[in-house]
């Protein structure tokens, strides 16, 4: 059984994932590392309207998604932003998912974090987009972001090496990013008629996750039958930082789905 990565919003597409899928201990041959649409400067500039909506974002992936599954059944991963096209694709194609797992499930931003786009937007129509392109790669802003997220259990190994991945993801952010952080301000509203009713699905969420809304989780379990909710310690960063703790937490759970 294939198992499917659906990444976060961050630069650098699915590769960043390629680690923790290792240290799940899943044979990287039956692994997927989705690219999404606009996440890669090699894209070029795609449909403003299109990235900002959940639906027809999915309906632009989707061809590729099914042409990268080789599988009767296939298992999804999906981690923070990640976990909205794969809601929807896994509520689309009920009978091909066997098993869906969210990290720090995303479908809506924690208050202050929100504030980031609202300014980004006012931004906007006062400079020229090259401009605000420098603003989200500015290397004051991305090193403030990151320790915003900084947890007191982190050693300064672990704060070093987020800060320069937090860079290098940094140098790969271009405007159709900032487009698809529109998605989360419609996506409760408008998907809240959407069901998952036959997908065996679990949430793992951090005890200290600093990104997604208070009620994002709890969006997801509502829209999804009988979904299970377990928890680690950690922030919204777990598969960067902390990477072993989420394995250790999910193993047992994806081995049972072998069986």
């Amino acid at each position: 059984m294939q198992t499917v990565f659906f990444h976060g919003f961050s630069g650098g597409g699915g590769a960043p994932l390629a680690p923790f899928a290792e240290e799940l201990g899943l044979d990287m041959r039956d692994v997927v590392l989705l690219d999404m649409p606009g996440f890669s400067k090699g894209d070029g500039i795609l449909d403003p309207a299109v990235l900002a909506d959940p639906g027809a974002y999915l309906d632009m992936a989707e061809p590729s998604i099914l042409r990268q599954i080789k599988s009767n059944k296939i298992r999804i991963i999906a981690y923070s932003h990640g976990a909205i096209p794969a809601f929807l694709f896994a509520a689309r194609h009920q009978e091909l998912v066997a098993q869906l797992v969210l990290i720090c499930p995303a479908s809506s931003l924690h208050p202050f974090v929100s504030l980031l786009p609202r300014v980004m937007n006012g931004t906007v129509r006062l400079i020229s987009v090259d401009r605000l392109l420098g603003v989200m790669r500015n290397r004051f802003l991305v090193d403030i972001m990151t320790l915003y997220g900084r947890k007191r259990y982190w050693t300064r190994q672990n704060l070093m090496d987020r800060l320069r991945t937090r860079r290098e993801e940094s140098d790969q952010y271009n405007i159709n990013m900032f487009y698809l952080m529109k998605q989360l301000d419609t996506f409760q509203r408008d998907y809240d008629s959407t069901k998952i009713e036959h997908v065996p699905t679990v949430i793992l969420r951090t005890t200290d996750d600093e990104v997604i809304g208070r009620n994002s989780v709890q969006w997801f379990r509502d829209h999804i039958a009988g979904a299970k909710l377990v928890s680690t310690i950690g922030g919204h960063a777990i598969l960067a930082v902390m990477p072993e703790k989420a394995a250790e937490r999910l193993k047992p759970i994806l081995n049972q789905a072998t069986e």
